[in-house]
């Protein structure tokens, strides 16, 4: 069986790299070298990590001071479940487990409502960091910090209107309006928060382009997280109480960041494409975005940006 098994992998490996060498030469083998290139020069498992700890310190607190702040507020925990869509099971486990809205909120304080606010944006600046190297932007500096945070209560923002989403849409065609109101909505913050973040030094085209991407990617992330996030974060609460929970969700945050990252350089593979693909992310026209030089030479996302005016 084992060698059966080894002949059949072996088969199946031949048979793939013929179907590169064909592809290879054309525009589209091209396009797709340029996209692995792109995902392996930025680096992608750690930058999402990365992402992913920094949304976990900095999201999540601050949508845990808004829910602890909200009037006639049934708990944090139960605020927490409710956004998350766990079980009952689970709904206790993490309300039990978190304090209720009138003592986190006595616990907090103005000052302590700042030093969120504060520390949330250590989340924007690894963001920036990230499109900074994938673009090859320049960085805006202190004097624009109010952008962070800007960013910070855009993402948060988004992430309870498309929580919200999941209450009001009852239609026959649930997950289809779902799917298409999280990715418009998905796609019109990941247009905005690059532009914010870096001071609308990037071509617009191909930023709409990369919102769009991951937009789609997010919304469609989230569909299959509705059915496996519940899963997981009670067989953890169950296991571990509310660390299990802790463990599943910042799991979670990785797989969002991952799509993040992972759509910035493909987006920006796609615009830096010499096919018909980057001219069409580019644009046509008088106002076109010009085709950057190939950066095959240093294998590398940010030899420069791409038309950045």
């Amino acid at each position: 069986m084992a060698g059966g098994l080894a002949r059949q992998v072996g088969a199946a490996r031949a048979w793939g790299l013929r179907r590169w060498v064909d592809v290879r030469g054309t525009a589209t083998g091209r396009l797709l070298e340029r996209i692995a290139r792109e995902l392996v020069a930025i680096e992608l498992f750690d930058r999402a990590m990365t992402l992913a700890a920094q949304a976990f310190t900095s999201i999540v607190p601050l949508l845990l001071v808004t829910a602890a702040l909200r009037p006639n507020s049934d708990g944090v925990g139960s605020h927490v479940a409710s956004t998350l869509g766990l079980s009952p099971e689970t709904r206790d486990a993490l309300a039990g487990s978190v304090p209720d809205s009138s003592e986190v909120a006595s616990a907090i304080g103005i000052l302590g409502l700042l030093v969120a606010l504060l520390s949330a944006t250590s989340f924007a600046r690894a963001l920036e960091r990230i499109y900074v190297r994938v673009w090859g932007a320049r960085r805006p500096g202190v004097r624009n910090a109010w952008r962070w945070l800007a960013t910070v209560l855009a993402v948060a923002l988004a992430t309870s209107i498309v929580a919200f989403t999941r209450d009001v849409v009852t239609a026959s065609w649930r997950g289809i309006t779902q799917l298409a109101v999280q990715a418009l909505i998905w796609s019109l913050v990941w247009t905005l928060v690059p532009q914010l973040l870096l001071r609308r030094q990037l071509p617009r085209r191909p930023v709409v382009v990369t919102g769009v991407l991951t937009g789609i990617g997010m919304a469609l992330l989230g569909q299959a997280g509705s059915v496996y996030l519940p899963l997981a974060l009670t067989a953890g609460a169950r296991q571990f109480g509310v660390l299990g929970v802790v463990f599943a969700y910042l799991g979670w945050l990785f797989a969002l960041s991952f799509v993040v990252v992972a759509a910035m350089a493909i987006g920006h593979a796609c615009a830096c494409d010499d096919g018909p693909v980057g001219r069409w992310v580019r644009g046509t026209g008088p106002d076109a975005v010009p085709a950057p030089p190939d950066e095959a030479s240093d294998g590398g996302p940010t030899s420069g940006p791409v038309g950045v005016r």
